[in-house]
């Protein structure tokens, strides 16, 4: 629908007034960006028709937002999450990825400057295990490389002393969820060997 929308404007032909535009003052237009809120684009990657209270109310239960939460369909397949503290939009990405009815649910921050119907929902972060790496291997330029071969690394879980160490290292990665899931990834060694 979009493209025909710019297509008939494209088309239009405007009056000098009309051409003229609408200047806005500036202390109107930069106005404070979290006066309104802390914003939350998603979709349930879904099919099927769901049910948006449903929806709604799963998350703000699952959410538990301290301060609150809003729920806007924006259409068919997106929806605005409206926070009222920073602190509770930000734990709720942390904590990514969610689920709604057994479908993911695929969140991206909305700022100021943003129009949520224009932002990329193709992109989810996953915490990833990564297992059978040698004790001397696990570090955090190596958790990267690994991250960026599966997606786009996000972070890798340090100890307290900033050491990656135990029995597997995770790590934090965006994944693009166009593309089938991989269920593994095999590690070859500079000297040939498999992990």
């Amino acid at each position: 629908m979009e493209p025909d929308l710019s297509r008939l404007g494209s088309s239009l032909s405007l009056t000098e007034e009309e051409e003229s535009g609408l200047n806005f003052p500036s202390g109107l237009w930069h106005a404070d960006p979290t006066s309104k809120g802390f914003f939350l684009v998603g979709r349930l990657l879904t099919s099927k028709s769901f049910h948006p209270e449903a929806l709604h109310t799963t998350l703000k239960t699952a959410f538990n937002p301290v301060r609150g939460m809003d729920f806007k369909l924006l259409d068919g397949e997106r929806f605005l999450l409206k926070f009222f503290h920073e602190l509770d939009r930000n734990r709720v990405l942390e904590r990514c990825p969610w689920a709604f009815d057994k479908n993911l649910v695929v969140l991206a921050p909305v700022e100021a400057e943003d129009e949520p119907t224009q932002i990329n929902l193709d992109w989810c972060q996953f915490h990833i295990h990564i297992h059978g790496l040698p004790l001397g291997k696990m570090t955090p330029e190596i958790a990267a490389f690994i991250g960026n071969r599966l997606g786009k690394f996000k972070e890798v879980e340090l100890d307290r002393n900033g050491e990656v160490w135990g029995s597997s290292v995770r790590i934090r990665v965006a994944l693009d969820v166009t593309k089938p899931l991989k269920r593994a990834l095999k590690i070859h060694t500079a000297l040939g060997d498999d992990l």
